[in-house]
């Protein structure tokens, strides 16, 4: 083992992601090396703060309030480069139905499910894939999924340029999902910058998807929309997609 763990295997070991004796070697490490054990702290430190940020409580009753409220009018909603610190405040659902621990979620596929949240400026607010969320600015987002059965777990978004970019994944692939029940965060928030709409794009699947393939795949379908990203259906990959749309400020 090098002198240091990366600071990607650290997140992986944080998430879960390290095979069972990978996942011992660094567990050694970090307890002999206090450089590293500083790193997992840092992002344990930011999972207590994401999820102190809005008190399970408050945030179901936030989404009550905005299921059995009216629809408005649909509004119409990029990339900050790399995925940045932690954020909590709206969940964006899969279907029609909030995913929070109680109720029960609404399920994909045997029971997989996927959630997109939003925190930073704007009030809270729940809203469905199919409708258009404005960002606030210094808004950011992070994403968490059950995987039921499926085994990989890769996510993309799409600006109205058609610029596909890589929000989770790793060497060109997608990622093992994290082992055991219930929701799993991904590592990092994103926060877009820019104007116009982002495309938000979760894929669970059986196999590893290829990143390239997928931004091909991403592209095609962003020009059968017209080269319009708030057209858009389905990339067409091999797994199941779940689509949130964001309008940056």
């Amino acid at each position: 083992m090098s002198a240091h763990l990366s600071e990607w295997t650290v997140r992986r070991l944080h998430a879960g992601e390290l095979p069972g004796k990978e996942s011992q070697q660094a567990r050694a490490h970090l307890s002999a090396c206090a450089e590293c054990h500083g790193v997992m702290k840092g992002l344990e430190a930011d999972q207590d703060r994401f999820e102190a940020r809005v008190p399970f409580e408050r945030f179901a009753a936030g989404v009550e309030r905005a299921l059995n409220s009216p629809r408005a009018e649909p509004s119409r909603p990029r990339l900050q480069g790399f995925l940045m610190a932690v954020a909590a405040t709206v969940l964006l659902v899969v279907m029609a139905r909030p995913m929070l621990s109680n109720p029960p979620p609404h399920r994909l596929k045997g029971g997989a499910s996927a959630e997109l949240r939003i925190s930073g400026g704007g009030p809270q607010r729940a809203v469905l894939p199919g409708d258009t969320e404005e960002l606030s600015p210094n808004e950011q987002v992070r994403l968490a999924y059950v995987p039921g059965p499926y085994r990989y777990v890769l996510a993309v978004s799409v600006d109205d340029a058609g610029e596909v970019s890589e929000l989770y994944a790793h060497a060109g692939m997608s990622l093992p999902v994290e082992k055991g029940p219930g929701r799993h965060w991904l590592p990092r928030s994103v926060e877009f910058t820019g104007q116009g709409h982002e495309r938000v794009v979760m894929v669970l699947s059986d196999r590893p998807l290829n990143m390239e393939a997928v931004r091909v795949a991403a592209r095609r379908a962003w020009e059968a929309a017209g080269g319009k990203v708030e057209a858009m259906t389905t990339l067409g990959t091999d797994g199941e997609e779940t689509h949130w749309l964001l309008r940056k400020p």
